[in-house]
């Protein structure tokens, strides 16, 4: 297994419009795996350490197609990020294990930058995507191989599960979870689709947003 066990990774985004009008001051300030906050009444700094702690607060520049690119080793661009995480899902994927990876925080934390990005600047699902199907073609050259990509795209609100693809099967209290002793846990009723593409998966995530 190329990453076994529990990783969890933090990352400080740039200041948005709102948070530079009223003149914020960042007290946050990384070096993998450490980061520090600062107290800003006492400038008292308490130590965190994580798996990785991702600087994007400053340290870049934007290339005129849009890209976000280092001028400073502290910066974590969407590669390095994808390199570190989204790269150990892939691998543990393809070597028969269960892998999850998911986002947390706040809205307008970042979440959907390091997960989607926009722009050139893709994020761990395009660029994970991608790299599948680019091993997915290699792999077909083994005829004794095969392999099928299958997407699903649920939410869970107001403590009920919901499928996102197909709105019909959603009965009054939302779908149930279920565990089996052979298969794991599973949800019944929950539709999966076949998919061959990124750009495939991408007409989904559009599909299911607009169903939410």
């Amino acid at each position: 297994m190329s990453s076994g066990g529990v990783q969890v990774a933090v990352r400080v985004r740039p200041f948005n419009k709102r948070e530079k009008s009223m003149n914020a001051k960042c007290c946050i300030r990384m070096k993998t795996p450490a980061t520090w906050i600062r107290n800003p009444d006492n400038d008292q700094e308490k130590q965190f350490t994580f798996d990785y702690s991702y600087w994007s607060h400053s340290g870049y520049k934007e290339e005129d197609n849009g890209l976000l690119v280092a001028t400073d080793d502290n910066y974590a661009t969407q590669m390095g990020v994808y390199k570190d995480l989204g790269e150990a899902v892939l691998n543990n994927c393809f070597e028969g294990y269960n892998t999850s990876l998911f986002a947390y925080g706040q809205t307008g934390s970042g979440k959907s930058y390091s997960m989607v990005g926009y722009g050139p600047n893709k994020g761990i699902i395009p660029i994970v995507c991608e790299n599948l199907f680019r091993r997915v073609d290699e792999g077909k050259q083994n005829p004794s191989v095969s392999y099928q990509v299958t997407v699903v795209m649920m939410e869970i609100y107001n403590e009920q599960l919901r499928d996102l693809l197909h709105p019909k099967v959603n009965k009054k209290g939302g779908l149930k979870i279920r565990s089996n002793k052979k298969i794991g846990v599973y949800i019944p009723g929950l539709k999966e689709e076949p998919v061959d593409s990124y750009e495939a998966i991408e007409r989904k995530m559009q599909e299911g947003t607009a169903n939410r």
